[in-house]
């Protein structure tokens, strides 16, 4: 374990009690492992002590610690562009200063200014949304995300310590296995839980929910109950008051993300709707009947314009473009 920046952040978010339940967890379980994390931790644990047991001081002594810092970090070439800023909003945000000045100048660490910078950020959350299309998140433990038209995602800056998402709308996750450190997707009404795996997210809010898993192993829960599921490849489920399981039969449920489709039989109509989901586009028909036009085919990777002059040509249908608006007009 490298003592840098974060390391000695998580120490001082420890001994300030600045971390969640999860973290705290992943730190003591670091603590009983490294040696040197712990005689790091019971040092700046001692200081911590003797520096509140202090009120006074307090205030004087943060002043001589950044003094000092401040001093260094000129020396050592780390203020020339960007000067860290300590607003002290409340007692409590300033002793958490205080604290990781002291504590970290005590032990020598001459990183302080990133330390700060990351402890002042720790509340801030990453967004991701996809304006038009489908828009491919990659996450900062290797997972990725698909994101459907219309989606949301959402994580805080902490994510590398609690793989925890939050999503609206529409997502496929391909996440990356860490058996310590579960992946969690919050989704309306209820919590993905995995390991590592690839699954189909569906609604949230108020609306029910579908999870479908195509590898893997899947845990669903209720959110206002303690009613799971665990989902195995090829399984769904839909998520409303309860948990139910259902099987998926369609062929193209994923082509909004894979952009490949199976039609055997299908009326144009349908085919029609199915492609404008997943290129998101718009098709009007006018006065052509197609209730009795059906066909059978495979694409994979193309264009919806190529897609749709097959269509028109198998069917003697012509088409003009207007921007995304597709109209489709007899010969």
């Amino acid at each position: 374990m490298k003592r840098n920046n974060k390391y000695w952040s998580n120490i001082a978010g420890f001994i300030t009690g600045e971390m969640s339940r999860q973290q705290q967890e992943l730190f003591l379980r670091d603590l009983e492992a490294n040696g040197q994390l712990k005689k790091d931790f019971e040092l700046m644990q001692r200081t911590w002590n003797e520096f509140d047991s202090n009120p006074a001081e307090k205030y004087t002594r943060t002043a001589e610690a950044w003094q000092s810092l401040k001093s260094r970090l000129d020396r050592d070439g780390m203020l020339e562009e960007e000067k860290p800023v300590i607003r002290m909003r409340n007692l409590r945000y300033a002793v958490r200063i205080a604290a990781v000045l002291i504590l970290i100048l005590a032990v020598g660490v001459p990183t302080i200014y990133f330390s700060l910078k990351e402890l002042n950020d720790s509340g801030s959350m990453i967004e991701h949304t996809s304006e038009s299309g489908t828009l491919t998140v990659d996450l900062p433990d290797g997972s990725r995300v698909f994101l459907n038209k219309g989606a949301n995602l959402k994580y805080n800056n902490t994510y590398e310590e609690e793989r925890e998402v939050v999503l609206e709308g529409e997502g496929y996750f391909d996440v990356m296995s860490s058996p310590e450190q579960p992946f969690r997707v919050n989704a309306g009404k209820v919590v993905i839980s995995v390991m590592g795996t690839s699954f189909n997210v569906k609604g949230s809010g108020e609306r029910n929910v579908e999870v479908y898993v195509e590898s893997g192993k899947v845990k669903v829960s209720i959110v206002k109950s303690e009613e799971t599921m665990v989902l195995e490849p090829g399984q769904l489920v839909m998520a409303g008051d309860h948990l139910v399981a259902a099987d998926q039969t369609d062929a193209n449920y994923l082509s909004w993300k894979t952009k490949e489709f199976k039609f055997v039989d299908e009326p144009v109509d349908d085919i029609l709707q199915v492609l404008k989901n997943a290129y998101h586009v718009e098709v009007r028909t006018g006065n052509i009947d197609l209730k009795d036009l059906r066909l059978t085919t495979v694409y994979e990777d193309q264009t919806f314009d190529a897609i749709l002059n097959t269509i028109c040509t198998a069917h003697n249908i012509n088409f003009k473009k207007e921007g995304k608006v597709y109209i489709l007009y007899s010969n």
